[in-house]
């Protein structure tokens, strides 16, 4: 009769210790796991941002007439009006500068640098992107 008893018995007491530490262990890491990736995911969408305004503001300079460029700017400081800060939900903040420099005296390089102001976002979500410009047209009174 005993034996049947026995035989019946549930989980004892240092078996549901083990299960708990068990499942203890593995939501740590799931819950570690969801951490490290909602980081990446708020660099990620920083980059994105950062990219993409990085290459409108260079599509823009891009579209300004060769005769109406003005060399100047910094893409490491804000000088004068060559920087601008966009506001995007969900992102937050991203600065752009761009600087506009003489080849010689038909040709420049325009450089265009976005990056988010957050400390991680700034070392690694950053955009850098550079074009050159040159007028050939002497009709329009390219040297």
């Amino acid at each position: 009769m005993s034996h049947a008893r026995n035989s019946q018995a549930g989980f004892t007491l240092v078996e549901a210790l083990i299960a708990i530490v068990v499942l203890a262990f593995g939501l740590i890491a799931v819950s570690n796991l969801l951490v490290v990736a909602t980081g990446s995911n708020g660099i990620a969408n920083n980059a994105t941002a950062s990219s993409t305004l990085a290459t409108r503001q260079l599509e823009q300079l891009k579209a300004v007439p060769f005769l109406n460029l003005v060399p100047g700017g910094s893409v490491t400081a804000d000088v004068g009006a060559y920087f601008r800060n966009d506001v995007l939900p969900g992102v937050g903040t991203i600065h752009t500068r761009w600087q506009i420099t003489v080849i010689d005296n038909d040709t420049y390089a325009i450089t265009v640098r976005s990056e988010g102001l957050t400390k991680l976002a700034r070392s690694i979500a950053r955009s850098e992107f550079t074009t050159v410009r040159s007028c050939s047209s002497s009709a329009i009174g390219c040297p």
